[in-house]
């Protein structure tokens, strides 16, 4: 479930391979409904540099690049061998990039005016569970289910650090720039640093 932070729209998906776009002023009134995936959609993420544009993640091992003005998606990226669990939008201006990660324990980074594959990340030894770009600093965080979050460079793609907390699989992360935290949400507890 994500929120469109100049609209009254939430955006959900779901097993049943479909986002739907809902409008929260008007009881959760259904609005429009994007059909394209053949499999779960596992993650969706707005652009933070363009609030109509989003992206989602599937199991049909697709990203796909959406506006809500239209049911039709404006881009399919392929390149994942598994399911692809969990998608972001870089914040930074001067970095027209979207992270995708997969079963396949790869994260890719894309150019998504150029339309095609940057970079991999690779390192995790299981699948990926949760990506996350830090809205101010050049760092990108991934989480997987290897038990590790793993800190990387946004600029050079390298990998800074790699954390394991005791706490299982790291299924979600989110930035809180004003505080300077991470929180991540794990199979057995929340860990914040």
């Amino acid at each position: 479930l994500v929120e469109n932070p100049k609209d009254p729209y939430v955006l959900s998906c779901s097993d049943d391979t479909n986002i739907c776009l809902w409008n929260t002023d008007s009881n959760f009134q259904l609005i429009r409904t994007y059909e394209e995936h053949n499999n779960f959609v596992m993650r969706l993420a707005i652009n933070p540099k363009d609030p109509n544009m989003f992206a989602s993640a599937s199991m049909d091992n697709k990203v796909k690049i959406w506006s809500f003005s239209s049911t039709n998606s404006h881009l399919t990226l392929e390149g994942h061998q598994k399911g692809v669990t969990s998608v972001a939008f870089c914040p930074l201006y001067d970095k027209p990039y979207l992270a995708s990660g997969s079963d396949d324990r790869v994260v890719r980074i894309w150019d998504y005016t150029n339309k095609h594959c940057i970079f991999q990340l690779e390192g995790h030894e299981d699948n990926i569970s949760a990506i996350c770009f830090h809205p101010e600093l050049p760092i990108i965080i991934t989480g997987a289910e290897d038990n590790t979050c793993k800190f990387w460079n946004v600029n050079t793609f390298k990998l800074e650090d790699s954390k394991v907390f005791g706490y299982d699989t790291v299924w979600d992360i989110a930035v809180q720039s004003n505080f300077n935290m991470i929180g991540m949400g794990c199979e057995e507890g929340i860990v914040v640093m």
